[in-house]
């Protein structure tokens, strides 16, 4: 049996496709690999145009197409959907990701999608793959939704994964690293990212995490000689500089130091490394082991200047410990790139709350004030959006400044409409935070505007922002 698991393709818009491979769909293929004989798996990546990505499925000739895509992603999804169907039309199709995830009934219902796959993905391919096989009834088959004698089927939740370590490492043998750009702060070449844990803890407000938070437990943690285990198969294929792309690096204190502890232990000096971690489980300790393991970066989730906001969305972190956690990277040398967030919204007490533009304001002087005293190296910034998968979606639904029959549109257009705030105002807003975010990014270097030749699609993006 030929399957082939796919990005969307998407050639025009790099920025989101660059960095790295798609993980999940690398956990997908080792996993079948491992569960299922007598089947060829193929990965088509989204370096491909649309006209390119049919050409790969023809020379193919597969019996069944599988789809994983995020949100952000979504349109760029959508026309894959219909031009394999068009021109495939008794190819089996399914899709699987954040968005199918949570808006699967919607895409079956509007897409000619045979199948949803709804949170993990590893054991459900795997029954789904054998119930087109026929060795399998796919009602039998938990955490899918499909269409059936014109009526929508929703099978039993799947249970997650308990030991993550029984996932086989991810098909890194299918990738060319060199295709892929890494982040652009970047001190040692090629790099690639790893996921250390699947899910986060905490229950933010903005955050869409549904393929993690469908069942519980939110939060799973690889163990430490496991994780361990792919660096170094990473490192022998001469990866240089790995991210760990979990939620946070440090959601609990001791298994983190553990972490650091095994990577020590490996002696790699020329490899280095760059996470997101929590600025509340920050500490001396912390930081100088993940100084011996050569983190040289570290992402935090600083989101807003307003300690108002911070306990509205549920962040759990205070001004404070922002402040304190940089000092400490900055203690070590590390440097410190901040994730923003303008506009946040929530609910107080049945009541729709939402930053005004002087809170905005604060935000990005807090962020400036944080770079003057140089706690800061580089920042990102971004106006809260409601996705699907979120506390924040359902509460702009319950508040009438969000219409849920708009879910299958463009998210670049999905913004709240904020009572009393003009569109010039948030206009002037995003203009300030894009110019802070240039202005720091710049004084700092490792930069895509001063390293243009390989990073020419961010230019674009950012002349076209202005």
């Amino acid at each position: 049996m030929k399957i082939v698991l796919a990005d969307p393709p998407d050639v025009q818009t790099p920025w989101l496709i660059a960095n790295h491979p798609n993980l999940g769909i690398l956990y997908l293929i080792s996993y079948l690999r491992h569960d299922l004989s007598d089947i060829q798996i193929y990965y088509l990546e989204a370096f491909l145009s649309l006209k390119e990505h049919l050409r790969q499925l023809e020379t193919i000739n597969p019996d069944l197409y599988g789809l994983s895509f995020s949100a952000m992603r979504n349109q760029a999804a959508f026309k894959t959907i219909k031009a394999v169907k068009e021109k495939y039309f008794h190819l089996p199709l399914f899709c699987g990701g954040p968005y199918p995830t949570i808006m699967s009934e919607e895409i079956i219902k509007n897409l000619p999608v045979d199948v949803c796959v709804r949170g993990e993905g590893e054991v459900t391919l795997a029954e789904l793959v054998e119930a087109f096989q026929g060795k399998r009834d796919l009602e039998d088959v938990s955490g899918i939704v499909f269409r059936k004698n014109g009526q929508i089927v929703v099978t039993e939740k799947r249970a997650l994964i308990p030991d993550l370590d029984t996932i086989p490492m991810p098909a890194w043998d299918l990738i060319d690293f060199k295709k892929y750009k890494g982040n652009y702060q970047y001190m040692a070449k090629p790099s690639t990212a790893i996921i250390a844990s699947r899910g986060c803890p905490y229950d933010c407000v903005f955050c869409a995490s549904p393929v993690w938070k469908l069942s519980k437990p939110w939060l799973r943690m690889r163990s430490p000689s496991n994780i361990c285990e792919e660096i170094y198969l990473l490192y022998q294929r001469r990866i240089r500089e790995i991210s760990i792309r979990s939620d946070e690096f440090n959601p609990v204190l001791s298994w983190t130091l553990k972490v650091c502890q095994e990577i020590q232990k490996l002696g790699l000096k020329d490899l280095f490394f760059q996470g997101n971690l929590r600025a509340d489980k920050v500490t001396d300790e912390l930081v100088r082991e993940m100084k011996k393991c050569n983190f040289w970066m570290v992402q935090l989730g600083i989101e807003s200047g307003n300690q108002r906001t911070l306990d509205g969305v549920g962040k759990k972190i205070t001004l404070d410990q922002i402040i304190q956690a940089c000092r400490l990277f900055k203690k070590y040398g590390m440097k410190v790139y901040g994730y923003i967030m303008i506009y946040n919204a929530w609910e107080e007490d049945g009541k729709f709350c939402y930053e005004t533009p002087e809170d905005v304001n604060r935000t990005l002087s807090f962020v400036w004030q944080l770079k003057r005293e140089r706690l800061i190296d580089y920042m990102s910034f971004s106006t809260t959006t409601p996705m699907p998968g979120s506390r924040l979606f359902e509460i702009a639904v319950r508040h009438n400044v969000l219409k849920k029959d708009e879910v299958l549109r463009d998210l670049s257009e999905f913004h709240i409409e904020f009572p009393n705030i003009s569109r010039k105002a948030m206009k002037k807003s995003r203009l300030n935070g894009l110019l802070l975010q240039t202005l720091i990014n710049l004084r700092s270097g490792h930069n895509c505007l001063t390293d243009w030749g390989k990073n020419w699609y961010k230019v674009k993006t950012f002349l076209k922002s202005i």
